[in-house]
């Protein structure tokens, strides 16, 4: 009797064990932790926030940002699909999870990722101090032609999605400059406001106050076309330069999540993406809403790193 006691205790406190995830009840049932592969204060860090704010009224938990720059993004990526596939960690999805491979800084991309959805695209420009001799970008060319790495551009991080497009202006103008990468834009930028640097190429989005306030200078948008945000400033299309990669913003897990908690997230994101606090965001920082689900995000973001995988290695001999 003592031995079918025991036998049927052990049986019961092994199925409590294997339970344990289901006990929690329906995904999701406590707080979220969202990743942010840049510091605080970019676009990729107010996305992030005010998405989560928004989803967060509809799955019923919090969703709480946590900053983790570093290696354009690699080491927040690396964190976020190292942990268990339970929803409960996930990641902001830059347009840099399609390139860190290919700048070697992490062997991680789209395909070891469960991505949810894709929120926004935002466009770069390049910007000088409102006192800059520098009234176009014609202007800047023609200076750096003058003094080859002479001049000194100050960017988001070594192989960001900005420093990308930098190298993109150097190879069709014929320049070079010396590149300075920060943590994030919003380190950049107070390097240019403070004078120590010549330029920044950073999101409209992370400009658009300090143009407002008259304390930066947009010298051109790198896109086809122009921004609402910044209208009288011509795209590096119309200046003769066919470049511009754009940033992108989504969201992303580890490998191996449930489809069901997948499309538990991305329909949250999705409703948060529909109200007019988002529209607004997006109007204000000269984002484009652009709304991709998972499918859709997922042969995207396969093309882009096809793309950058074919693009980078080229831009980095190009630098030797």
């Amino acid at each position: 009797m003592c031995w079918r006691w025991i036998g049927g205790a052990l049986a019961l406190t092994a199925l409590a064990a294997c339970g344990g995830g289901g006990a929690e009840g329906p995904y999701p049932s406590r707080e979220i932790k969202l990743v942010v592969q840049a510091s605080p204060g970019g676009t990729s860090d107010t996305v992030s926030r005010v998405m989560a704010s928004l989803a967060e009224g509809e799955l019923g938990v919090p969703i709480v940002c946590e900053n983790k720059p570093g290696a354009s993004g690699a080491l927040a990526f690396s964190y976020v699909v190292r942990r268990p596939p339970d929803g409960y960690t996930i990641g902001h999805a830059p347009v840099e999870i399609a390139m860190v491979r290919s700048l070697g800084y992490a062997d991680v991309g789209p395909e070891q990722m469960s991505l949810i959805c894709l929120v926004s695209k935002t466009p770069p420009a390049l910007v000088v101090r409102a006192d800059s001799e520098w009234k176009t970008l014609d202007d800047y060319v023609q200076a750096a032609k003058k003094q080859p790495g002479g001049l000194i551009m100050a960017n988001s991080g070594v192989g960001s999605i900005w420093h990308f497009n930098t190298l993109l202006l150097e190879q069709n103008a014929g320049v070079r400059v010396t590149h300075l990468p920060y943590p994030g834009s919003s380190g950049a930028l107070v390097a240019l406001l403070g004078g120590h640097v010549d330029a920044v190429v950073a999101g409209v989005g992370e400009v658009v106050a300090h143009v407002q306030a008259g304390k930066l200078r947009p010298l051109a948008v790198f896109d086809e076309s122009r921004t609402s945000v910044f209208p009288d400033t011509p795209t590096t299309y119309e200046l003769g330069y066919a470049i511009g990669a754009p940033a992108w913003s989504g969201f992303f897990g580890p490998q191996g999540m449930p489809s069901a908690d997948v499309d538990k997230l991305a329909a949250a994101f999705g409703d948060a993406f529909k109200t007019e606090q988002w529209q607004k965001l997006c109007r204000e920082r000269g984002m484009t809403p652009a709304y991709m689900g998972r499918s859709e995000f997922e042969a995207f973001a396969k093309q882009q790193a096809q793309f950058f995988g074919a693009e980078i290695p080229e831009l980095l001999r190009m630098q030797r």
